[in-house]
This record gives structure tokens, C-alpha cells and sequence, in this order.
């Protein structure tokens, strides 16, 4: 059973790839494994396309795998405190959405960090994350692309942010999301589609629409911000029967313990499991969106044949590395008998990529990669449930924690003053209305991430010191009422003292000095006396 995968690819985005791609085998930073379009292409689009930073991004990547060990952790790393972990930080993948990318879902308010602490270390659990983002890639996006007939590697996120607090971030908590955004920043870009944010409220929103004008306009336009009125908008995006019962679907899980601990998605059906370990999500159909030529299946057709010796003549001269996002490969016809192997690929290269390949056919490090281009994991071993799946880009984390600080701030103030601050945003919109203007020509620059975290960590420590302020009684508890009533008498009475002593001292004084005026007047007598 074979299966044709859609695969669209942008002519403008096939000359950077191909332009990348080769200025990545000049530096020798191109191991068979990461030789795949999509991968590059993540890369670029996280740069905006400038080749010499994504070629620095991709080699800090490259270095980081190395040191971490991210390539073999999905086999050396077990992570035994899972369902304890998941108790104190509800997360994980559930069905699909109406265009085949798997649901990542989190419940913010339900978060316990001191707990969560409790039962694991950050190392830890920072290996857990790289661990299941290694799986993503090696079977859930691999099993979507199958299920959904085109090329999956994005996924649809739900922050549940109701009931989230200062419990949900202390320090301890923001240190690991802090770190862990950062490993996925610079080594898992561009793997989220949309985000929903439910249950936000108006503060919520208010300090959206402030933190919005200074985040990448592409990123904050994949962000909704929705309400308690949210399921009709989750509804378009994902079938009833893909989404949990307590998010407006139809899917309880009942017999796995519920949707949270489920893990459901096409990686749990059996026959798209073996097709994945098959490297089936691999046999693509791929269309442009240009012009470009284009081979048909019936000229490859006759140019390959269905014979084993004019394969294995093609197999006998020295070729590319398997281009699957740079050459156009196409079908064969059902009509042949034997079953669909890499070699049923004709590929059509351009000639730069060919001059390049002629300098480097020799090196070892470009060889054409036998197997599958993901880490696989153990045919037989059932896969755990989803961990903590960074689809969040840069900062955003930080953002939910930030407003953390400020839900308090916010609480009490008149509904007034929040509603014109609120409504009053050229960039407010309901989920009934139209957004006018995503952004503005005029819109101030994005902040640096470094300032940015700056920012919200100042935040933060102010609202500690007002909620250790807010913790106080209003009122002075009686024993200390009379402890400050007893020192104020005691005030009053010391005072008294001081004020009588003073009078004695002015006294004292002055008949010190009558004194000194006798005795001066009696020097002068008996001086005249003497005369």
C-alpha cells in the first residue's frame, strides 16, 4: 500500500532552499538526515530568508544536537514521572484539525509549578521536551501527512488561559519556560500554524493588545484571542468529533482515562504506524505554484520503464542526494507491478545543483541516505504520552506569564476605565467583526527579546511585592492595637519626663549664672578694696 502525499512548493522558495541548501555543503553542514526541504525551508523563513543567518542559525543547531544529544534521546532518555507530571501540567496532543494538523492543547489555570517541581527537576524535564519534539517529528507529523494525503509539519495550538494566576508562574516556572523557548526558538522554528488563547478576559485582552505592537506581525497575526464564547470559532477549525468535550466537541476518551491523557491522532492507528516505519510519508506528488516544467507521469513512464536493469542502470551512475524539496519527483503509474521503491523516483535537477553535486560526489558526509529521513521510535514500543509540545514561538510563554502580574492589577479596577482602554485599540475585533488593518504602516519596530523578557520579568517582581502588600490585614490586629497604644502612652509619658527635666536643667542654668554674676561682682569689691 503506497500513498501519493500533495507537496506544493513556492517557485521563489525553491531557488532559496536550493541556494541554501548549497551553501550549507560548502560549509559541510549537511548531514544526510537534515537533507529535507521543509526542514531548510523552516530554517529560512525563521531568518527571513537571509541566508547568512539562517546558515548560522543552522549551524548553532547542528552543534546543539551534538552537545544535547537530541539525536539518539528518543532511545537512551525515559521519562518514568509522566503521569505525575501531567497531573500538575495538563498538556498534550489530541485529533487533528479540519486540515490534518494535529491539536496541541494546554490548561494554563490548572498548572501547579511548585508541585510540578516536586516530581521532576527542570534537566529533566527539558529532556522530556527535546525528547517529544524529536517524536513529533519522527512520527506524529509523519503520520498526520499520511492521514491527510499532503505534507504536514505545523500544528493548531488551545491555551486554555481561565483561573491562570501568579500559583500557576512562580520563578521556578518561568525559568523553564524561559529555557525551554529558547531551545525551540533556535532549534524547532516555525512549527505553529495558529494559536487559539480561550477564556481570555478583558484584561487578558487589554495587555494583548499592548504586548502585540512589539511581536513580529506574522507572529501575532497566527494568534486568536477569544473569549468564554470561543466554540463556535474552535468549531470551523476542528470537527466536533477531533475536539474534547470541554473545549465544545464531541470526544470524551472515556475508555483512556480522558482526552487529556488520550494522545489521539492518526499516530495511533496501527496501519499509518507501519506505513511511517515504511517511509511511506516519503512518496510525494509534488505541484509548484509557478510555471516551471514539469515532468508527467506518463513521459517518466516510458523514459524509467518498469524493468529492474533500466533501474539498476540508473542506480549505476553516480547521482544527487534524494532532493525532496528541490527536485521535482514524480509518480509512476499504478499500471507497473512492482511495488514502489525510492528508485520509482525520476528526479529532474537543476544544473547548478548538479555542478554542485559533481565537486562534492566523493564526500562521505553527503551520501544519500538509505532509510527514513525522521529518528524513528521503537516499532514496538507503545508511545507515551505527548509531553510538553513548544509550538509556542518566541516570547509567548512569557506573554501568558506576564499577564500573570497584572491580572490582580487589574481585577478591581472600574470595568470602565478597562472597556476604553480595550475598545478604544484601532486593533480591537470581536470574533464578529472583521479586522480592518493588521497592522499599521506607521507601527512602532519590534522590541529585542532580551528587553522584552527584561520588561516582564520587572513585571513580575512588582506584582510579587504587591501581593506580599495586599497580603497585610486592613485592619491591626488587637494584641498589636494595644502593643502600639502602650508604646504611645509610654511616648506620652517620656515626653512629660523630658519636658519637666528640660524645665529642671533651664533652672539649673540660671542659677548657675546669678552665681557667676555674684562672684564676679565680689572680685571687683575686693579689687577697689585693695586700691
Amino acid at each position: 500500500m503506497s500513498v501519493d502525499i500533495e507537496d506544493e512548493h513556492d517557485a521563489e522558495e525553491l531557488q532559496a532552499v536550493d541556494a541554501f541548501r548549497q551553501a550549507l555543503i560548502l560549509e559541510e553542514l549537511l548531514p544526510s538526515k537534515h537533507d529535507d526541504y521543509h526542514m531548510m525551508l523552516r530554517f529560512l523563513k525563521a531568518r527571513k530568508f537571509d541566508i547568512e543567518k539562517s546558515k548560522q542559525m543552522w549551524a548553532n543547531m547542528i552543534q546543539w544536537r551534538e552537545e544535547f544529544g537530541a539525536d539518539n534521546i528518543m532511545e537512551e532518555f525515559e521519562f518514568e514521572e509522566i503521569n505525575e507530571v501531567l497531573k500538575y501540567y495538563p498538556q498534550g496532543h489530541h485529533g487533528v484539525d479540519k486540515e490534518g494538523r494535529p491539536v496541541y492543547i494546554e490548561r494554563l489555570g490548572q498548572v501547579d509549578a511548585t508541585k510540578l517541581m516536586q516530581v521532576t527537576t527542570m534537566e529533566r524535564y527539558v529532556k522530556y521536551h527535546v525528547r517529544e519534539f524529536e517524536r513529533i517529528f519522527a512520527v506524529k507529523f509523519p503520520a498526520c501527512s499520511i492521514a491527510a494525503k499532503k505534507h504536514i509539519d505545523q500544528s493548531t495550538t488551545i491555551l486554555d488561559v481561565q483561573g491562570v494566576g501568579l500559583k500557576n508562574f512562580n520563578k521556578a516556572a518561568r525559568d523553564l519556560v524561559t529555557r525551554l523557548q529558547k531551545i525551540d526558538g533556535d532549534n524547532y522554528p516555525e512549527t505553529l500554524n495558529r494559536m487559539f488563547i480561550i477564556n481570555a478576559g478583558s484584561g487578558f485582552r487589554m495587555l494583548w493588545n499592548t504586548v502585540k505592537s512589539f511581536l513580529d506581525p506574522k507572529t501575532t497575526a497566527k494568534i486568536h484571542v477569544l473569549g468564554n464564547k470561543y466554540q463556535s470559532k474552535l468549531l470551523e477549525i476542528i470537527d466536533a468529533s477531533e475536539l474534547p468535550e470541554f473545549l465544545g466537541g464531541t470526544c470524551t476518551c472515556a475508555d483512556q482515562g480522558g482526552c487529556m491523557l488520550s494522545d489521539k491522532g492518526p499516530w495511533k492507528d496501527q496501519d499509518i504506524m507501519k506505513m511511517v516505519q515504511n517511509g511511506e510519508h516519503m512518496c510525494r506528488k509534488i505541484s509548484k505554484t509557478s510555471d516551471e516544467k514539469m515532468v508527467s507521469e506518463e513521459e517518466t513512464a516510458k523514459t524509467k520503464g518498469c524493468d529492474h536493469t533500466n533501474s539498476d542502470a540508473v542506480d549505476a551512475q553516480p547521482q544527487p542526494p534524494h532532493l525532496s524539496p528541490i527536485v521535482e519527483e514524480v509518480h509512476i503509474s499504478q499500471t507497473c507491478k512492482k511495488s514502489l521503491r525510492r528508485e520509482d523516483f525520476v528526479p529532474v535537477v537543476d544544473k547548478s545543483v548538479v555542478a554542485a553535486w559533481e565537486k562534492f560526489a566523493h564526500d562521505d558526509k553527503l551520501a544519500l541516505p538509505k532509510g527514513n529521513h525522521f529518528v524513528m521510535a521503537d516499532p514496538h514500543k507503545a508511545p507515551e504520552t505527548d509531553g510538553f509540545s513548544s509550538h509556542l514561538f518566541s516570547g509567548l510563554m512569557t506573554l501568558v506569564m506576564g499577564v500573570a502580574t497584572v491580572i490582580r492589577m487589574t481585577r478591581n479596577m472600574p470595568k470602565k476605565v478597562t472597556d476604553a482602554s480595550l475598545y478604544s485599540s484601532p486593533d480591537y475585533y470581536t470574533d464578529d467583526m472583521a479586522k480592518s488593518q493588521h497592522f499599521s504602516e506607521f507601527a512602532p519596530a519590534p522590541i529585542s527579546s532580551s528587553d522584552y523578557f527584561t520588561m516582564l520579568k520587572r513585571m513580575a517582581e512588582l506584582e510579587e511585592r504587591v501581593t506580599v502588600l495586599n497580603m497585610k490585614p486592613a485592619a491591626m490586629p488587637v494584641e498589636k492595637q494595644e502593643m502600639l497604644d502602650a508604646a504611645i502612652s509610654r511616648v506620652g509619658t517620656l515626653e512629660q519626663e523630658l519636658t519637666a527635666t528640660k524645665k529642671a536643667l533651664d533652672d539649673a542654668i540660671g542659677r548657675q549664672q546669678e552665681l557667676l554674676d555674684y562672684i564676679e561682682k565680689e572680685e571687683e569689691e575686693v579689687a577697689v578694696w585693695l586700691v
